[in-house]
């Protein structure tokens, strides 16, 4: 299946800036996330991943314009299930990761009796699977960083057989049935024509070797299971939805290859008083009517606790407020933005007689014809 263009994934133009890549990324991965879309997990995993690689390569400016400029071809594209990623290979390991993980090359270069430039069958090692997992940290997280701990599944080769499946490590047997070439050659006879097929050994399964003896501990497979609980960096500014990748920290490789990678999803509490949006903070407070009338002091909730805002004479309902610094960082800066606070004012729903009476004196003008206008008590005060 072709892939769809990445500006296509992620809902933007191509003339997107930034801040634009990042806040559809956001809001994308938010609604997809395997977490969060329960309904249809299967259908919200490969959404989350294939918009998790469009951001990877528009979020960096020089992917992006490689992408630009030449398409997938330019930024690692995959050719399709079964297919290989096309990739600079600097390292002979890198070349057999393709082999060995690609049936097609698996079976062209099986069938003619080995790898590169070696007489009879050597099994080419494949890079061990990628593991993800989630974290959940709080909000002031992502203005101060954190360093959590994770647990993640984890194989290893078995220590009793050093990763061979045979007991104590001992030698394994070339297989009698395909004479250790992992194939089988079938000849089917039909009518004066014959049909030569070429298929995986079902005794040695592929490997071209038989494990005489098991090894108890891990029943012949070579790998050994448990949890590794490592320690993760989150760096200051990372956005929810955001994934960290850990190199080597996935699952082993069975094949005696590179292991595969931790992806980590990072997600932040929400907050009942602050909302985020890229650098700058959302709050609310209510004040009452006579500090929006007189003036005062309330305290406000911030990200890091709570702070003191000065509330003038005569604040209108809805005024915003803007307390510099007391925002969110950008990703592994200093400078935070900023906290925005818009205030209600509280109205009384009852008063008193005598409250009512105050009030009318105060607030409303004279009604008698004829009597002095009497000055409100703003315009006494701005005068």
């Amino acid at each position: 299946m072709a892939k769809k263009d990445y500006y296509e994934v992620l809902g933007i133009p191509r003339t997107a800036s930034a801040d634009d890549v990042k806040g559809a990324y956001r809001k994308l991965a938010r609604q997809y996330h395997p977490d969060v879309a329960k309904e249809n997990p299967k259908v919200a995993e490969e959404r989350f991943k294939e918009i998790s690689e469009a951001y990877e390569v528009l979020a960096n400016p020089e992917t992006r314009t490689r992408y630009d400029q030449k398409g997938f071809e330019a930024v690692e594209p995959n050719f399709g299930p079964g297919g290989f990623e096309w990739q600079n290979f600097t390292h002979a390991s890198d070349l057999e990761d393709l082999l060995g993980s690609n049936p097609f090359f698996q079976q062209l270069f099986g069938g003619l009796g080995g790898s590169f430039g070696g007489g009879g069958r050597r099994a080419v090692s494949s890079r061990g699977r990628d593991v993800e997992v989630t974290v959940r940290l709080p909000l002031v997280a992502a203005v101060h960083g954190a360093e959590p701990m994770v647990n993640v599944p984890h194989t290893e080769p078995c220590p009793d057989c050093r990763g061979t499946g045979a007991k104590d490590g001992t030698a394994l047997e070339t297989c009698s049935e395909c004479h250790g070439t992992g194939q089988v050659r079938r000849v089917q006879t039909r009518g004066h024509s014959q049909l030569i097929t070429i298929g995986e050994c079902p005794r040695c399964h592929g490997a071209g070797q038989r494990i005489l003896e098991r090894c108890p501990e891990c029943r012949g497979v070579g790998i050994r299971s448990s949890v590794e609980r490592i320690q993760i960096t989150v760096p200051p500014g990372m956005e929810d939805g955001s994934v960290l990748r850990v190199a080597g920290h996935g699952l082993s490789s069975d094949g005696g290859g590179r292991s595969g990678d931790l992806y980590v999803h990072v997600l932040f509490e929400t907050s009942d008083h602050i909302r985020r949006e890229g650098e700058d903070a959302f709050g609310e407070a209510t004040v009452p009517l006579a500090v929006a009338l007189l003036g005062g002091e309330v305290t406000v909730a911030t990200i890091d606790g709570h702070a003191a805002l000065k509330i003038p004479p005569g604040t209108q309902p809805e005024t915003q407020f803007r307390l510099r610094g007391n925002g969110f960082p950008r990703l592994r800066g200093s400078v935070r933005g900023d906290l925005i606070i818009t205030v209600h004012v509280e109205i009384p729903r009852s008063l008193s007689s005598h409250e009512k009476e105050t009030l009318r004196e105060l607030l409303l003008p004279a009604a008698a014809p004829g009597a002095p206008r009497r000055e409100s008590i703003f315009r006494r005060r701005n005068s």
